[in-house]
């Protein structure tokens, strides 16, 4: 035997390892990972008691529409189902390290001649019965530790895809909510259209009494019918959009979308206290359950390719068992006729075309393209924390500014109207007065949303989960 090969097999081991996944992962978040964020933090809160992020909107019909998600959402159903297929995958590779056995009965009649030839019309032939019964096993030697490698593979396989179905999950309750949250401002962008409405039809009927006494001009008349009329088109789309919303969330939650969601006439949009203080990077890192599947894939990788090395390795096998074996059946059960036997086998790959070798590379790849996926993930959560962090400081001043300009604006609309009454102020003036206010009020409301949105983000960009998972 060549004196080298001990060695090379060591090697071969060795290099089959699984190390050296998590010395790579932690050498790579090593790189990538900072050690605080980058945005300022001193407008957020330092200690949170939020454990799940629905609850800090202080609204329990919204974490009800999301456990209601969790129940009857198909395509969650679905994934949880992949998710336990995943799991049998498991259970299925680990049953490949113990011996398999089987139990067989057969029987045979065969007609011969005196020389061994078949002659079935043959005066000189006789017929002979054989029976046989028994267990099979076969246990294939796992000394490369190939078989180990096959159930660590599917094991961080399943744990992997439990994860992403986590993510998948946390990802559809932030959907549902943004859903929710954008019915619920369209709630409040009716009621301020159906209030501006109002106006814009009595100022209608006011400007047409001074139009049939000749106080007002057709250029004013029609001026106020246009206001009115627009904004009964934008009340149209509102209600259309109502409509759209309530079918989605009904959809998510996986009712029929009848465009009918019952939302409680009484809520408010919340107003929304300093958010909470992130994690540190590292810790947004292990919270995350996409990046914990990545980061488990990686892991399965480094078994796919440890799997891929040992192929080259010979594989040792124990075939055999007990039974019986008689010309009468009856006497399969008599202690006289029991037999057994066991055999080795040693299979050693020496040609295959290069496909073992091809197969060792392709395993190589596989690693480094689950590498980089986890860097370009962490990567993006990091950039999507940056951003909701950076948002919430510019969203809070904006929100600020709005809600001083509608205030000051709807002011200026009731005083340029009354100036527009005594004869002080033209009506083109008045109602781009009121215009402004309205687009201001409706602006400010969007605002409000879309700080909401910006902290749903938040949540999930760190990592928390919107309700307890079911028990």
């Amino acid at each position: 035997m060549n004196s080298r090969l001990p060695s090379v097999l060591f090697s071969i081991i060795c290099l089959a390892s699984c190390t050296s996944s998590k010395d790579k992962i932690l050498k790579l978040e090593k790189n990538i990972i900072p050690a605080q964020w980058h945005t300022e933090l001193k407008h957020f809160e330092l200690d949170s008691n939020e454990s799940y992020w629905s609850n800090a909107f202080h609204i329990p019909a919204l974490t009800q529409v999301l456990k209601l998600s969790h129940k009857n959402n198909p395509e969650l159903d679905s994934m949880l189902e992949r998710v336990i297929a995943q799991g049998e995958d498991a259970t299925i590779a680990g049953a490949n390290i113990s011996p398999i056995a089987s139990a067989n009965l057969s029987g045979t009649r065969s007609k011969r001649n005196l020389i061994g030839f078949n002659f079935p019309n043959s005066e000189m032939s006789f017929t002979s019965n054989s029976f046989n019964a028994g267990i099979n096993i076969s246990w294939e030697l796992d000394i490369w530790g190939k078989i180990k490698d096959y159930k660590k593979s599917a094991e961080k396989r399943f744990e992997a895809s439990t994860s992403e179905y986590k993510a998948a999950r946390e990802s559809l309750n932030g959907q549902i909510a943004k859903t929710w949250f954008s019915l619920l401002e369209n709630k409040f962008q009716i009621e301020l259209i159906q209030k501006t409405t109002e106006t814009y039809s009595k100022n209608q009927i006011f400007i047409n009494d001074r139009y049939r006494r000749g106080l007002a001009s057709a250029l004013e008349q029609q001026l106020a019918d246009a206001s009115l009329s627009l904004s009964r088109a934008n009340l149209a789309q509102r209600q259309r959009n109502k409509e759209i919303l309530s079918r989605s969330v009904q959809k998510l939650v996986g009712e029929y979308p009848d465009g009918n969601f019952d939302l409680n006439s009484s809520l408010n949009l919340p107003e929304l206290s300093l958010p909470p203080l992130p994690p540190t990077p590292s810790a947004v890192v292990e919270a995350r359950h996409d990046l914990t599947s990545a980061r488990l894939q990686i892991e399965a990788s480094g078994y796919n390719l440890g799997i891929a090395k040992k192929s080259l390795l010979p594989s040792f096998s124990l075939i055999g068992g007990p039974g019986s074996r008689s010309n009468n059946f009856e006497d399969l059960i008599d202690q006289k006729f029991r037999v057994w036997d066991i055999s080795t086998a040693v299979s050693q790959p020496l040609f295959q075309g290069g496909r073992l070798r091809a197969g060792i590379r392709k395993a190589e790849s596989l690693k480094r393209s689950a590498l980089s996926k986890y860097k370009s993930l962490a990567l993006n959560a990091f950039s999507e924390v940056e951003d909701t962090l950076s948002a919430e400081n510019y969203l809070a001043k904006e929100e600020k500014n709005l809600k001083e300009s509608y205030i000051a604006l709807s002011k200026a609309a009731e005083l340029s109207w009354e100036r527009y009454q005594r004869g002080l102020e033209g009506i083109f003036n008045t109602l781009e007065t009121r215009r402004r206010a309205f687009e201001a009020e409706s602006r400010f409301l969007s605002l409000k949303k879309e700080r909401i949105f910006n902290r749903i983000n938040l949540y999930l960009a760190i990592g928390m989960n919107a309700i307890p998972p079911e028990s």
